[in-house]
């Protein structure tokens, strides 16, 4: 039976339309929002070797003002400013070593936060015919359900469709910042720089990329401690050196594997595996990103997680095999399809890096439904 699916983050409250349509369609297709609104950034490379001159330099002492206040009431006065802005933070960091100091780990929370907004987020695609009383038991917190169960009370009798969801809405917009070069298109914000040397200053510190050479990239479960490979969806696609973490030249990546996980409805999902049960995603109700094995490590010396790459993959192929038959391998090491909605998907590839696949998809204007004019890389 045919039905609409959303993606829907229950966290942030916000839901978006696949790309591919109903039915099963959209497991054709990429995905791009969905991949880019939960993949951790890096920041630039020439950021990390401004980082490397600082930390052989002190911050200056200075006492005048209230740079003559000590650490923590700086940092509480910042944090006292109300709704204060991300880019904000970051032109009042870039005006002094020793506030730089001070705000960076802000800064670098909100640069992962605005680029990757779902990641570390409750995550579902659902469909329309879920039913609220059927949502896993752990989706949902207490006072999401009674926001749910209010709206169901004000029409007895109806169905509220997507398992009640819809009624968590709060009416916000999907955004995710794509770099530091998409302020080229407000010309109000570019005004605040009295300098050249300013405008770089800040490019450096709020761009972000994914870096082309890194080939550790990972979907990471971040309740179960499970971790898909994206080099393992490359080599299905006979793609082994695609670029990671997006894999643009192949039909498979790191969002398709995610599907085959978060899908919940009462009605099943058509051609597909039914032993899978896909509808019944295992996944429902965690929390995920998409980082790299360097950045686990990194913060944490002694993580271990379970790779589940070959489960995955393998559900994939039994996916592909109930989609297109005898056909499925060459299918699935075939190109992107090439039609305009699919090429406006690499919209969401684009950032501050400098690789070919960053600089290429910067130019891209914005598909449906954000109306947006092509931005430009100006700087």
């Amino acid at each position: 039976m045919d039905q609409y699916w959303k993606f829907f983050s229950v966290t942030r409250r916000e839901e978006r339309g696949p790309h591919g349509g109903n039915g099963c369609a959209f497991l054709e297709r990429k995905q791009g929002f969905l991949v880019r609104s939960i993949t951790a950034p890096y920041h630039s490379s020439e950021l990390q070797r401004h980082l490397k001159r600082l930390s052989s330099t002190p911050p200056a002492i200075n006492n005048k003002g209230l740079l003559s206040l000590p650490d923590e009431l700086l940092l509480d006065i910042v944090d006292s400013v109300p709704e204060i802005e991300w880019e904000d933070v970051v032109i009042l960091a870039v005006t002094c070593q020793r506030l730089f100091y001070l705000l960076r780990k802000l800064i670098d929370q909100g640069r992962a936060q605005l680029s990757a907004p779902w990641g570390g987020g409750r995550i579902l695609c659902v469909g329309e015919y879920a039913q609220y009383e059927d949502l896993p038991a752990t989706l949902l917190e207490a006072g999401e359900r009674a926001i749910i169960e209010k709206a169901i009370g004000k029409y007895p009798g109806q169905d509220p469709g997507c398992g009640g969801l819809d009624s968590l809405l709060d009416g916000k917009k999907c955004f995710t910042f794509r770099g530091a070069f998409t302020y080229c298109e407000w010309a109000d914000f570019l005004r605040r720089f009295k300098s050249d040397a300013d405008r770089k200053a800040f490019k450096m510190v709020a761009s972000v990329t994914f870096p082309p050479e890194r080939t550790d990239w990972v979907l990471l479960n971040m309740v179960k401690n499970e971790y898909v490979r994206a080099s393992a969806l490359a080599e299905l696609a006979r793609k082994p050196n695609d670029q990671q973490p997006f894999l643009p030249h192949c039909r498979l990546d790191l969002g398709h594997a995610l599907l085959t996980r978060i899908c919940w409805s009462s009605v099943e999902l058509p051609n597909t595996p039914l032993k899978m049960k896909m509808h019944r995603g295992p996944w429902v109700g965690d929390r995920f990103c998409i980082t790299t094995m360097d950045h686990l490590c990194g913060s944490d010396p002694e993580w271990e997680g379970k790779d589940v790459s070959k489960e995955v993959v393998r559900d994939l192929v039994a996916v592909c095999r109930k989609m297109f038959g005898k056909e499925w391998l060459a299918q699935v090491e075939s190109d992107v399809l090439d039609s305009e909605e699919d090429y406006l998907q690499n919209y969401w590839f684009g950032s501050d890096g400098q690789d070919e696949l960053a600089s290429a998809c910067r130019k891209i204007g914005s598909p449906w439904p954000i109306k947006l004019s092509p931005v430009l890389y100006m700087w």
